[in-house]
């Protein structure tokens, strides 16, 4: 009788991450759950918001480079 038991508990141990790893991996789960986040956290982009923000990026490094410029010229002087 307890040598059933172990091995019971075995096949649990073993069948419980098998089991978890096959339905996470299934096309279906994969396209009904990770596709429809994907969506959520990074939605269509539109032409206009990416040039806004490239030109965002843009201007933060010029006046990030001026400032550092103007530190290492007080510095020289």
């Amino acid at each position: 009788m307890g040598w059933m038991l172990e091995v019971g508990k075995m096949f649990l141990y073993i069948s419980f991450p098998v089991g978890i790893f096959y339905y996470v991996n299934t096309p279906a789960y994969f396209e009904h759950w990770i596709l429809k986040e994907k969506e959520q956290y990074f939605p269509v982009e539109n032409k206009q918001a990416t040039e806004q923000m490239d030109n965002f990026i843009h201007e933060f490094n010029a006046k990030f480079e001026k400032k550092r410029l103007d530190a290492l010229e007080e510095g020289n002087n």
